[in-house]
């Protein structure tokens, strides 16, 4: 009889543990049909989704040669123009090393002439 009632408490309880399950399964289910749709779906879009990628990616290729030749034309030109540039400096430099002592001993001269002829301008104005 202890047997029997044992059975019985199993039984039950397995019973019972198929009804709860059932709506478990069916949630599965839906779920695993939910899972298969999108699968569909992201099957179906990912071409044009690729399809638009490689276009991005192609354009930014592109937008990025251009860049790069813009930048290697511009700095050319920067090199081009520090070297007139620094052509101009050294220009100015050697033009001022020509023209610096020869103004300077002009300057003098000048400056004891100067210095000369008030001299004997004071000389002649005493007498």
């Amino acid at each position: 009889m202890l047997l029997d009632i044992g059975i019985f408490i199993i039984a039950i309880a397995f019973f019972l543990l198929v009804i709860f399950a059932i709506p478990t399964v069916f949630q599965i289910r839906r779920t695993a049909r939910s899972v298969e749709l999108t699968s569909q779906t992201v099957n179906q879009k990912l071409p044009e989704v690729l399809e638009n990628l490689s276009e991005l990616t192609k354009n930014v290729n592109q937008t990025t040669e251009g860049f790069k030749t813009q930048v290697e034309g511009l700095s050319a030109v920067v090199s081009s123009i520090q070297e007139m540039v620094n052509d101009v400096v050294n220009f100015e430099k050697s033009i001022r090393e020509e023209i610096e002592n020869p103004i300077v001993e002009f300057l003098s001269t000048l400056t004891a002439i100067v210095k000369g002829v008030r001299s004997f301008l004071e000389v002649l104005r005493s007498k």
